[in-house]
C-alpha cells in the first residue's frame, strides 16, 4: 500500500485493549499504512491494524479537507488584515471589525461542520500479540 496518500484529517483510533480513542497525527496515519504499530495514548500499549480494519482505513475520504481549506483562507486573511493595521498599512477599523467577524464566524460555523463530518472516521486498533477479533465499526 502507498504512504503517499494524503492524511485523513480528523481520524481517531480506538483501542480496544482500554477502550480509549483519540485522534492520530499524520505520522501515525503513515505507520497505520506501512503495518507498523502505534502507541495507545491511554495504556502505552502497541497497537496494530487488522485487516479489515486497514481496508475501511484506506477506503476514507477526506471529507474535511475542503472545510479546512476554507478555515485556513479565512484566517490567512485575518492574519494579512491585522497585520497591516498593525504595520500602519490599512487604517480603517471598519475593515479590522470585519476581520474579526469574519474569522470568529468562520470558526463557529466551520468547526462543528467539521466535527460532524469527520465524526465516522474511526478505526478500531488491538494490542500487538493479541489475537485479531472480528472489530466492529461503533
Amino acid at each position: 500500500m502507498s504512504s503517499s496518500r494524503t492524511n485523513i484529517i480528523g481520524l481517531k483510533v480506538h483501542c480496544n485493549a482500554c477502550e480509549k480513542e483519540f485522534p492520530i497525527l499524520n505520522k501515525q496515519q503513515k505507520l497505520l499504512r506501512e503495518d507498523k504499530p502505534i502507541m495507545c495514548k491511554g495504556c502505552k500499549a502497541d497497537l496494530v491494524i487488522s485487516a479489515s480494519e486497514k481496508q475501511r482505513f484506506l477506503a476514507f475520504g477526506n471529507p474535511a479537507k475542503p472545510l479546512m481549506l476554507a478555515l485556513m483562507i479565512s484566517g490567512l486573511l485575518a492574519v494579512c488584515v491585522f497585520g497591516g493595521t498593525f504595520l500602519g498599512v490599512l487604517q480603517s477599523d471598519g475593515l479590522v471589525l470585519v476581520a474579526v467577524v469574519v474569522m470568529v464566524g468562520s470558526n463557529l460555523v466551520l468547526g462543528p461542520m467539521i466535527r460532524s463530518a469527520t465524526k465516522h472516521l474511526m478505526v478500531n486498533l488491538d494490542p500487538k500479540g493479541a489475537p485479531f477479533a472480528a472489530s466492529v465499526a461503533p
